[in-house]
């Protein structure tokens, strides 16, 4: 019973097609993300942004995607996560076509402070999606499998992004990743079944106190800490690199976009390995894939940091990211493998509440040191470099409680 899926009755031609509409629905949301990355840089120039105004308005999606992701999991949980994640899709799709109409910097943190309230639903809603539809030994390569979009979204968002802001205007590229969005939503209505069937045994075994008996275990809060010190990472890059590159290399908009899409894809790639690695080989070694990938993370980043080559850069930036892929596909396979089934959607929002949190912080404080050091980055991404090494400590530290791992 315990390796079954949540919802049994799912077929191997039903998993795919949810599989497929899921994949396509991350995909869609990290493009909405990264294309602010590469659109922060025009937007600057049309708004007369400084480097604080623009890490603000960079961190702001993250301060409602937290707060979001604790509510998300709970609902998911609760009411089967069919109609949440739907939801988050078409809502996310709104608010992002309505940041190309933004008429202000004012405007625009209202609008993007909103657009993390739409997809703040969505990461712990797919992971309950994922345990209603998958057994056990299969949920962490269909979650790294999901994960995984994150490196395939910034890839083409990189790429493409900058294709439609220099051909069409910055505008244009939020008003087509909108069209896409709300495309996508239909889909997941069609392709996902209604898992309230399951829900109800699950909410008839549910004890009472959830988030209590969440808190309760040192190896939730200590993944919430490893994921923490791993996203100031990720998000410190993802929204500072392409302002970088333009600025210590002299790179155009153009090539930022395409040098962005070397890294993302061979990470996309990385990911569905490491989560191939955890179903065949991870079992009881998850505190050593989290250990070394926050280590590496650290140590390339310095790397990238000290280069003074382009082509270094970028091969020192896959390597992080690769290293980077070790804690996330293990942080995000945990739950599915380790924590009772009604925590399984809470326990993914928890962590994303602190990666988020982590989220909210990493661009305004490299946004304010880069304001302090008059344009340096060298600081700003050394900052990151530390919370690389503060995640790296934390798993040290880290074990699944023993009575829990089935």
């Amino acid at each position: 019973m315990e390796a079954q899926a949540i919802n049994p009755a799912y077929t191997r031609m039903q998993k795919t097609v949810c599989l497929a509409a899921l994949f396509l629905a991350w995909a869609i949301g990290y493009s909405d993300r990264i294309v602010m990355s590469t659109a922060i840089i025009p937007i600057s120039r049309e708004f007369a942004l400084d480097a604080g105004q623009a890490g603000l308005l960079l961190s702001v999606f993250y301060v409602s995607y937290a707060v979001m992701q604790l509510l998300g999991g709970w609902l998911s949980d609760r009411y089967g996560s069919r109609i949440v994640v739907v939801m988050c899709v078409a809502l996310w799709s709104l608010f992002t076509g309505l940041t190309g109409l933004a008429w202000s910097f004012g405007s625009l943190l209202v609008i993007r402070f909103m657009f993390g309230v739409g997809e703040g639903f969505f990461s712990p809603a797919s992971s309950v999606t994922v345990a209603e539809t998958f057994p056990k030994p299969e949920r962490a390569r269909a979650k790294s499998f999901l994960i995984s979009t994150v490196f395939l979204g910034n890839a083409a968002g990189s790429a493409g992004v900058a294709l439609a802001v220099v051909y069409l205007g910055w505008r244009s590229a939020f008003h087509i990743l909108s069209v896409a969005g709300l495309a996508v939503a239909v889909m997941l209505w069609l392709a996902l079944r209604d898992g309230m069937a399951g829900q109800r045994g699950r909410m008839a075994a549910r004890p009472k106190h959830q988030l209590r008996e969440l808190i309760r275990r040192p190896d939730a809060l200590k993944l919430t800490f490893i994921w923490f010190g791993t996203s100031i990472v990720y998000i410190g890059m993802i929204s500072w690199m392409p302002s970088y590159l333009l600025k210590a290399y002299r790179i155009d908009l153009l090539h930022v976009g395409i040098a962005s899409t070397i890294p993302y894809l061979i990470a996309f790639l990385g990911t569905n390995v490491v989560g191939w690695l955890l179903d065949r080989h991870g079992k009881g070694r998850e505190k050593r894939f989290m250990m070394a990938g926050a280590l590496g993370s650290a140590v390339f980043l310095a790397l990238m940091i000290s280069t003074t080559s382009i082509t270094l850069l970028v091969v020192y930036w896959t390597l992080c990211l690769l290293s980077f892929n070790f804690v996330y596909a293990t942080v995000f396979s945990i739950p599915l493998k380790y924590f009772p089934e009604h925590l399984i959607g809470s326990a993914t929002g928890l962590m994303n509440f602190g990666g988020q949190i982590a989220g909210s912080l990493a661009p305004s404080v490299m946004g304010a040191l880069i304001v302090e050091f008059h344009g340096s980055y060298l600081v700003a991404l050394s900052f990151l470099v530390s919370s690389a090494l503060l995640a790296f400590i934390v798993a040290i530290t880290w074990r699944a409680q023993p009575h829990l791992s089935t």
